[in-house]
């Protein structure tokens, strides 16, 4: 039920519609406003709700006419009018939240609601909320890759409005290392020391340029079998890299995107050094992971982009050969989660 018509001919009947329903006869003095929380038929605003009454004028006591219903309606509304971030119906409808009253969110054209918490949601709907919701979206309602409105009720949310709802990605640790897994890392770089720079994880064969990354638990390891510096085997090895790896919870926290270098010497033996390189940047709006080695002096410089052996030579870094389809992979965000009707909503899923 829309509002009440804001001026001329309304009758009991129009009233009862909005506020009562069924065919029970009713009288106005049944209407008088109760108190924020209670049962009655039409209440007061909680203190902690955000939103608008939409029946301001009905009064708790006294005169009460049928113009006290022009333009009024059972229902709290709130409006959007700036772009947010990580909105819960509850918050904003406080203690109101929960009851038997009509519940209406607007976004404004112009007006985005996003996500910048991990796996969180731009608007959430926890499970315990009451009364009819409706969402009238004529901005963008935008789940970067996780969730957009996640609708936890057992009430079908009704969905008008023009604007848009966008999935978006993120990105994800690979499956193998969701949980406890490993992966192999390929490695650039191996500009050369005294002898060749072959170092490899003998589960990927007798020979290579690699290393095995494990992770367990938040810990993140990388290990060889071989590491030959000035033709010999300096043997097995592993180097923690778990600050390399962002994490909110378990999962990967495609929230920081900052540039990071990690740098290590690995082992030395007569002439050479065994250096590793990590390093991980945004490109373009994605996160990319480097991986580089040499048996001399090198140097991850992700800042300028390149893998350096100063006074030598360099590999600059580009998407090509980032190692990121080994550690990430995009995931696809849900525009709606839970129950919905969209069948009055005109605007676009992307």
């Amino acid at each position: 039920m829309s509002a009440l018509p804001s001026s001329g001919a309304i009758s009991l009947n129009d009233i009862r519609a909005e506020f009562v329903g069924g065919s029970d006869s009713i009288d106005l003095q049944s209407l008088y406003k109760g108190s924020a929380g209670g049962n009655a038929i039409v209440r007061s605003k909680a203190s902690n709700n955000s939103g608008t009454d939409l029946a301001p004028n009905i009064p708790a006591s006294g005169a009460i006419t049928f113009s006290n219903f022009y333009g009024s309606e059972r229902a709290f509304a709130y409006v959007y009018s700036s772009s947010q971030t990580d909105q819960s119906a509850a918050t904003v409808f406080g203690d109101d939240y929960a009851g038997n009253y009509k519940k209406r969110v607007t976004v404004n054209n112009g007006v985005t609601l996003s996500v910048s918490a991990v796996l969180d949601s731009a608007l959430d709907y926890p499970s315990n909320g009451g009364g009819d919701l409706e969402l009238i979206n004529n901005g963008t309602i935008n789940a970067v890759g996780s969730k957009g409105v996640d609708n936890n009720t057992s009430t079908t949310i009704v969905v008008t409005g023009n604007g848009t709802f966008t999935a978006g990605t993120r990105a994800e640790f690979v499956s193998a290392l969701q949980s406890d897994g490993s992966v192999q890392i390929n490695y650039f770089g191996g500009f050369g020391g005294a002898s060749g720079s072959d170092i490899h994880h003998s589960d990927y064969g007798g020979s290579g340029f690699n290393s095995k990354l494990t992770r367990s638990g938040n810990t993140f390891t990388l290990s060889w079998t071989y590491n030959e510096m000035d033709y010999s085997n300096a043997g097995a090895g592993s180097l923690d890299i778990s600050s390399m790896f962002p994490l909110s919870g378990s999962s990967f926290d495609y929230t920081n995107t900052s540039s990071l270098d990690q740098n290590s010497q690995v082992g030395a033996y007569s002439r050479d050094v065994r250096d590793i390189g990590i390093g991980k940047k945004v490109v373009s709006g994605t996160m990319y992971y480097w991986f580089g080695s040499n048996n001399k002096p090198t140097n991850m410089d992700v800042a300028n982009n390149r893998y350096i052996m100063p006074g030598y030579t360099q590999t600059t870094l580009t998407t090509s050969n980032s190692q990121r389809s080994s550690v990430l992979q995009d995931a696809n965000g849900t525009r709606r989660e839970g129950n919905f009707d969209t069948s009055g909503f005109s605007g676009t899923d992307n």
